[in-house]
């Protein structure tokens, strides 16, 4: 599992769970543990003077709380249009904190150390580390920020419809998605994101997805040799790869919908799309096609049989003669042991002469 998937799954269980705690559904202790946040350190920090305002998620949400937020949910930064932001690899993702009148904006991604110009050639360390996700405050906007209503029905339809296949699968249990992750223990094993009644359709699409993007991968890994990726020709594997990059915006669309489940402000499913699709691949333009020329074939003469070298034929005949010699010898001591049988070998040439 890499880890950009990693932290995007940790940006959806803090929303969906934050989200339940801000609502007072639940509280901290009952999965401030989940196995996702295993191996991360979250912090908090504000854009001016990059001050560290909290160094763990429970604190922050504790603030939030107190502040009078209401819920958070999480959105592509173009779609509130927040552009990139300097000495920071972010995913591209923004979370809203609500309140009553306003909301705010954290985006998410890792710092950026400023002397990492690449200029010095050094092992990373940070390699073996443990992750950690920087939320960083960019500004504070009034009024109420729309969060769209997922139909999981409809959502379901239209993407079994783009992809040509069952969604939700039959391949996966009908329980609550789970990730994988660092922990082990029965306790850290929790549902990625709070979903009940009708919402809980969610958990088997994207359960389904993620098992078609696991199918995808192995399809295409050059290791499999049996696959008949590997055997397409060009128009057939760009089309298998087109697919794939239409299964990946699809996870990344549940995956946020799923994140602002009861955070939703419009009652109707839409339809649009929170990630736009990606591009269809190019066409391979082919040449327009004239008369067809006439087949010109030139007349085939009979081929001649290969000579044979003189000394093949010397080594054939002193062959044939050493075994005629071997014959002769033999049936000569056939005849000295058993003479009768000369009666039988004279007999049909005396009358062959007798009828001449």
């Amino acid at each position: 599992m890499s880890r950009e998937w990693e932290s995007v799954q940790r940006q959806v269980a803090l929303v969906s769970y934050g989200s339940a705690f801000l609502r007072k559904r639940l509280a901290l202790e009952d999965w401030y543990r989940h196995g996702i946040f295993f191996g991360a350190r979250l912090q908090f920090r504000d854009r001016s003077g990059n001050a560290l305002l909290a160094d763990d998620f429970t604190l922050w949400l504790a603030m939030l709380a107190q502040a009078g937020a209401t819920r958070l949910s999480l959105h592509p930064a173009t779609g509130l249009g927040v552009a990139a932001l300097p000495a920071m690899d972010w995913s591209g993702h923004v979370v809203a904190v609500h309140f009553p009148d306003r909301y705010q904006l954290w985006a998410v991604g890792k710092k950026r150390a400023a002397w990492n110009d690449g200029s010095q050639r050094v092992p990373s360390a940070a390699s073996h580390a443990g992750e950690v996700d920087c939320y960083l405050y960019l500004d504070e906007r009034p009024s109420v920020l729309e969060v769209p209503h997922t139909d999981w029905k409809k959502l379901a339809a239209a993407i079994a419809a783009d992809l040509a296949a069952p969604v939700p699968s039959d391949a996966v249990p009908a329980a609550p998605f789970c990730a994988e992750t660092r922990a082990s223990a029965e306790w850290a094993r929790m549902p990625l994101f709070v979903a009940r009644g009708a919402d809980s359709l969610a958990h088997r699409v994207l359960a389904t997805l993620v098992h078609k993007q696991g199918k995808f991968a192995n399809d295409t890994n050059p290791k499999n040799e049996n696959s008949s990726y590997h055997y397409m020709d060009e128009a057939g594997a760009a089309a298998m790869q087109h697919w794939g990059e239409r299964l990946d915006s699809w996870i990344a669309e549940v995956l946020l919908r799923a994140a602002n489940i009861g955070s939703a402000t419009a009652t109707q499913h839409a339809g649009e799309r929170l990630f736009q699709p990606p591009a269809a691949p190019e066409q391979v333009p082919v040449p327009p096609s004239g008369p067809a020329a006439p087949l010109n074939l030139a007349p085939v003469s009979a081929a001649q049989p290969a000579a044979e070298g003189k000394w093949t034929r010397r080594v054939g005949l002193a062959v044939a003669i050493a075994v005629l010699s071997v014959l002769v010898v033999a049936f000569s001591q056939i005849i000295v042991r058993f003479p009768w049988l000369a009666v039988l070998v004279g007999l049909p040439l005396a009358l062959m002469r007798q009828k001449r």
